[in-house]
């Protein structure tokens, strides 16, 4: 049924914000795509002996866990299912969601049949258990996938790194969900819902399976 967009709240939300540069530019940098590229490259190289190998293991995952699902927002946007690229809209988000965890899954499975390194592997199982209640969630609730990235990327990173990158990631974290907020993008509870999420999937399956 199609979404009546008059008067929508997160429309409402958006255009009620006062342009900002600042936090756009944080928003554009700290899209979960980039963010997911570069907490791979991190758990890549520091699990794999071979550079080329962890090249080879970024790009594979990127392609499922970034490039599909880009590309079918795309498609999503050009046949007007979707208003634009952060789907400001809560009810369009299914669509894009399900293809995104259908991509994610399959690139889970085909990292277990070439026996990646286990620590890549958690990693993308974490991305899909964070995925998972976040999608179920946007059903009723809008919780930001940018801050919920940006959550699970900062607890692997401190897994990974070492616990001296708390003082790194935290302020990240906050900065990323002040520029949601500030952007109108998110209210403070969506932005709170999403860190919860983000960070306690990566907290629980990453150490898990790694």
């Amino acid at each position: 049924m199609p979404v009546a967009l008059d008067a929508h709240p997160d429309l409402a939300r958006l255009e009620g914000a006062r342009p900002s540069r600042v936090a756009d530019a944080v928003s554009a940098v700290g899209e979960p795509g980039h963010l997911v590229i570069l907490t791979l490259v991190v758990v890549s190289v520091t699990s794999t002996a071979c550079l080329l190998s962890a090249l080879g293991w970024v790009v594979l995952t990127t392609v499922f866990c970034v490039g599909l699902p880009s590309i079918a927002l795309r498609i999503l946007i050009a046949r007007g299912l979707v208003l634009d690229r952060h789907v400001v809209v809560r009810e369009q988000r299914t669509v894009p969601l399900l293809v995104a965890l259908a991509s994610v899954a399959t690139g889970l499975g085909l990292l277990v049949l070439l026996s990646a390194p286990r620590p890549v592997v958690a990693l993308v199982a974490a991305m899909l258990a964070g995925a998972i209640p976040m999608s179920v969630v946007s059903r009723w609730y809008k919780a930001s996938f940018h801050v919920g990235v940006a959550g699970g990327t900062a607890v692997i990173l401190v897994l990974v790194l070492g616990p001296w990158w708390v003082a790194v990631v935290t302020p990240l974290l906050l900065v990323v969900g002040w520029a949601r907020v500030r952007a109108g993008r998110h209210t403070v509870g969506q932005v709170l819902v999403g860190a919860g999420l983000g960070c306690a999937a990566a907290a629980v399956v990453f150490p898990w399976l790694a």
